[in-house]
């Protein structure tokens, strides 16, 4: 069984030297799975993840919300690929049976995104 869920927020962010500072809608979904509850039948309680991430998100800039990601000293560039690992290290640590993020940005038919699985290896690109 897997369960997920997907959220937006609105934040600003660079990557030098490609793109100055703009500002995106970005669309998460964080995908679950595991062992399952022997009464809700689900791998994890969607309220509880619901309500980590209004602390995620934050206020208007105390969190991942209406700020500028290239403040975030834990996220470094801010590129859609460090993004992404940034919100897997927040959301696992929380909740052990977290098996996907994946991040988007753009309109329909022009989106652009990332997915990532707690892979460690591999090199880290500059999407903008």
């Amino acid at each position: 069984m897997k369960t997920y869920c997907e959220f937006t927020f609105e934040a600003a962010h660079s990557v030098a030297p490609y793109s100055g500072l703009h500002g995106h809608t970005f669309i998460v979904k964080l995908t679950f799975g595991g062992p399952v509850d022997e009464v809700y039948g689900w791998p994890v309680n969607l309220y509880d993840v619901e309500n980590y991430i209004k602390e995620i998100k934050g206020e208007h800039g105390s969190g991942l919300d209406h700020g500028n990601l290239d403040l975030n000293t834990e996220i470094g560039i801010a590129s859609l690929e460090n993004v992404t690992t940034y919100i897997w290290r927040l959301v696992k640590a929380r909740f052990p049976n977290l098996e996907e993020v994946e991040l988007r940005r753009g309109m329909p038919g022009s989106t652009e995104g990332c997915i990532y699985r707690g892979e460690t290896a591999g090199a880290v690109g500059l999407a903008a």
